[in-house]
């Protein structure tokens, strides 16, 4: 009876310092949440951009969001647009107080048990339009864009029988929302934007696979 009694005692301690399955889990930190962001920009450059309508439109006030590409050929934490005057998206920007505009990327849900576990980060800047480049700027411009984007050749600035005008933006960043994916192990909330834009560089590769300093294109 009194073993009896000292193993249910036992027992009893035991059950209590049971220890939750995740409660061990590393929980991303805010560095390593700033080198994946990065690492979101280089590895998935199709992104969707949202503005907002201007004041002198029927819809003024509300949001419009759509896809775009990007690419990160400017110094970090700017990014590269092509981008077409017919465009809404551009139009609404463009007639916005300080050319305002969000920026989202997200990772692929291929595979995953739960897309909502999957990081994503949104930038927040303004943008600015780069119509006066020099030939030697615009072509590196469009070296780097278009090993991200090969079939964006066809709509380059000046492009020859090109059935769109377009034109060379950077969005500087100025702000940077990120989800990891759940709160439990990964981080969530606002990146500093300095430390993102030095986070991770001796490691990530642009597009063609050198470092990303030598990718990007000082303008």
């Amino acid at each position: 009876m009194f073993r009896l009694a000292a193993l249910l005692s036992l027992l009893s301690i035991a059950a209590g310092m049971v220890v939750p399955p995740n409660s061990q889990a590393h929980r991303e930190t805010l560095a390593e949440a700033a080198v994946n962001t990065k690492g979101l920009v280089h590895k998935y450059t199709t992104g969707t951009m949202a503005s907002v309508f201007p004041h002198a439109s029927d819809h003024a006030g509300r949001p419009f969001a759509l896809m775009e590409y990007h690419a990160p050929c400017h110094p970090s934490p700017s990014l590269t647009f092509l981008l077409l005057p017919i465009s809404l998206s551009t139009n609404n920007i463009l007639h916005t107080d300080h050319h305002y505009a969000t920026y989202t990327i997200t990772t692929p849900p291929e595979g995953a048990r739960s897309p909502m576990g999957q990081g994503r980060v949104a930038l927040m800047g303004n943008i600015t339009l780069l119509p006066e480049l020099s030939p030697t700027e615009s072509h590196a411009l469009a070296s780097c864009y278009t090993r991200y984007h090969p079939d964006a050749r066809w709509w380059l600035p000046d492009t020859v029988g090109s059935p769109h005008t377009s034109v060379w933006a950077r969005m500087d960043v100025d702000d940077i929302y990120y989800v990891g994916g759940f709160g439990d192990t990964h981080y969530i909330g606002h990146i500093p934007v300095d430390l993102y834009a030095q986070a991770g560089e001796h490691r990530l590769g642009s597009g063609s696979g050198a470092r990303v300093s030598e990718g990007q294109v000082v303008l």
